[in-house]
């Protein structure tokens, strides 16, 4: 694998593609993109070999393609595993059409959280047949684990804020998940816990949202999980990705083969500095914020995080290739 792939010659504008996690998911997302052949082509396999591993969950075609398919509250309730395939289809799919049309090309990956899985298979490290593999194996690991009632909490404190208020309140076993944007905080831990932070936030006028989460992901509470995870992936074969692949967990891209297999795990316990890797982009020559997934999330946090930046999200609502050839056209923001 050469320097030049991962990182283009000094003085070229860089263009990013940002890969988001949970957040990801929307019922009906690709509603408009159904009949695009390359989206066609990820959600039947998605679907095909998540079926042939004995997945009985709702295929994530429907999912995706029906704006009446279970909101993600419910999905992640009800189906969990489809949840996760939904959210890792969404974000391959959304990406094969922003890298067609995407001018000046793309020349990295960003994944956040699990969004990390999504980012290696777009980057070409993994198959999308590897990525559904892995994700039907974090499912059995999950519930093999009989791990305690806990989630996650996004916050618009400060990091320093936020570890200030959970030293004073005497809360050990909430931490830390992500430094996003430096007024966003996201914490993890025991629900309960998760409460008692949600009570003091919300009396000193801070907003505290819980999020869509099957667990308390980027939390030890999973280092258990993290260790038969790794000992899987040591036998997954990993490829030269194609474009350069970061993560938000460590502030230089991933480049061995034993780099990119502990991207893939990373999000189970490693919290996140998503604004670190950010600014290290920033200083390697990125100007450009793709968004791969709906709502704008990375988008949002991009600007947030690197005021003046480019950031464009041209999937941030459904919508057809004419619609977001023309969001992609549009003098990013």
């Amino acid at each position: 694998m050469s320097n030049d792939l991962l990182a283009p010659a000094g003085g070229t504008p860089r263009t990013v593609l940002m890969c988001p996690g949970q957040g990801a998911y929307l019922p009906g997302a690709l509603r408009h993109l159904g009949d695009v052949p390359s989206v066609s082509e990820v959600l039947r396999r998605v679907d095909d070999h998540s079926t042939a591993l004995g997945g009985t969950g709702t295929p994530v075609g429907h999912l995706l393609t029906d704006a009446g398919a279970p909101g993600p509250g419910p999905l992640l309730l009800a189906d969990p595993l489809a949840f996760d395939l939904a959210t890792y289809a969404a974000v391959v799919a959304s990406a094969t059409v922003l890298l067609d049309l995407a001018t000046p090309p793309v020349h990295a990956v960003l994944g956040h959280s699990v969004g990390d899985l999504a980012a290696l298979t777009v980057a070409g490290a993994i198959t999308l047949e590897q990525g559904v593999r892995l994700l039907h194996v974090r499912d059995r690991l999950l519930r093999d684990a009989a791990l305690p009632a806990a989630g996650l909490l996004a916050t618009d404190m400060t990091a320093d804020l936020a570890a200030d208020l959970l030293s004073a309140a005497d809360l050990p076993q909430v931490r830390i998940a992500a430094r996003n944007a430096p007024r966003q905080t996201v914490l993890a831990g025991p629900d309960d816990q998760l409460a008692a932070v949600r009570r003091t936030a919300r009396g000193l006028g801070r907003r505290a949202t819980p999020l869509t989460s099957r667990t308390a992901y980027h939390h030890p509470l999973l280092t258990e999980v993290h260790r038969a995870f790794r000992r899987l992936l040591r036998a997954q074969p990993v490829a030269p990705p194609t474009l350069a692949v970061y993560t938000a967990t460590v502030a230089r891209p991933a480049r061995t083969p034993a780099e990119l297999r502990t991207v893939a795990a990373a999000h189970l316990t490693e919290p996140l500095a998503f604004h670190r890797t950010l600014h290290a982009m920033r200083l390697a020559g990125f100007t450009t914020y793709l968004d791969s997934g709906p709502r704008a999330l990375l988008s949002a946090l991009a600007r947030a995080g690197l005021p003046g930046c480019a950031t464009a999200a041209p999937s941030r609502t459904p919508v057809g290739v004419d619609r977001i050839r023309h969001r992609l056209t549009v003098a990013p923001r």
